[in-house]
């Protein structure tokens, strides 16, 4: 850093001592300043390059992690499919095999023809399943308000 930093210096001091030249004969104090205000700029510009090229490796390090996980994720990914398919065959099988045990073949009157034909059975039709009947609770009967003949009073709550 500091081999480039000086090596920029030394191009900024160049290119303006060269500009200045042209104009005429210059003092101490002016190159100098000029000396000064390179260093100046050469080290600001070297903090800035060195920023972007951290900022370029941690987007490139970024970019890199990332398809390493979408790898990662596509891989678990097929082995989840993988193991879901291997359900599903299973599952399928299973349902056929319980299809061809419950159906019986039909067996056809024999006729004479030159070739046999194959038996086709006919799938079983599965009854829909019922909805579940829901239990509703008949209100109860209320007494039949009778007008009260009798000459006693009702008693009440503070009796």
């Amino acid at each position: 850093m500091k081999t480039e930093n000086k090596s920029l210096v030394n191009d900024i001091l160049n290119a303006i001592e060269d500009k200045i030249s042209e104009v005429g004969k210059q003092s101490k104090k002016a190159k100098k300043a000029i000396e000064r205000t390179a260093k100046e700029l050469a080290k600001k510009l070297t903090k800035l390059t060195h920023k972007a090229a951290k900022k370029d490796e941690k987007k490139a390090d970024k970019v890199a992690k990332k398809a390493g996980n979408k790898a990662k994720k596509d891989v678990e990914k097929a082995a989840k499919n993988e193991a879901m398919s291997a359900k599903n065959a299973k599952r399928t099988q299973n349902k056929k095999a319980k299809k061809s045990a419950t159906s019986q073949p039909v067996t056809l009157p024999k006729t004479e023809s030159a070739a046999p034909k194959a038996i086709i059975p006919k799938p079983v039709a599965k009854p829909a399943p019922a909805a579940p009947a829901v239990a509703r609770k008949a209100p109860a009967p209320k007494p039949a308000s009778q007008p009260s003949t009798s000459a006693e009073p009702t008693p009440t709550k503070a009796e």
